[in-house]
């Protein structure tokens, strides 16, 4: 009885790598499928760099903590720079909430100081993965301003 077992195991075994190696194949056939980018659809690092600074400027601006934009304000100035495809999957993952409720928490205004790419890959396709630094600013303006009229009397 416990050989069989052991058998039926191993056989059940076997079966589900073959499965896995076979939708794996499929994967890799859909993969190989992409064609390389045309010449005129190849961006400028600089044009990315632009686009990705002002996508994160958009994103993470928020002058008056007592007042910050809302889910729905921020998620329409961002839509101009995503897919739909992934525009739909930061809807989805509430990602334009952060910003409000990270200023809302700390009550401090944030600024988008710097944004760095840095090549991280280039794939057989022609795009290109980079990995990003983003530098901010998290300040309180009542403080500054009362900071500046101390100056000034």
């Amino acid at each position: 009885m416990a050989i069989i077992k052991k058998i039926l195991s191993v056989l059940f075994l076997v079966v589900l790598f073959i499965s896995a190696v076979a939708c794996n194949k499929d994967v890799i056939k859909d993969n190989s499928e992409e064609k390389p980018l045309k010449e005129e659809n190849v961006v400028k690092v600089e044009e990315v760099e632009k686009l990705f600074n002002n996508y994160s400027k958009e994103l993470y601006t928020i002058k008056d903590p007592s007042n910050p934009p809302t889910f729905d304000e921020i998620a329409e100035k961002i839509k101009v720079y995503l897919t739909e495809d992934q525009y739909n999957a930061e809807i989805a993952n509430r990602k334009f909430q952060i910003p409000e409720l990270v200023s809302k928490q700390i009550n401090k205004s944030i600024e988008v100081q710097d944004v760095k790419l840095k090549e991280q890959n280039k794939n057989g396709d022609g795009k290109i993965d980079y990995l990003y630094t983003t530098t901010f600013k998290v300040y309180d303006e009542n403080l500054h301003l009362k900071f500046m009229r101390k100056k000034e009397n």
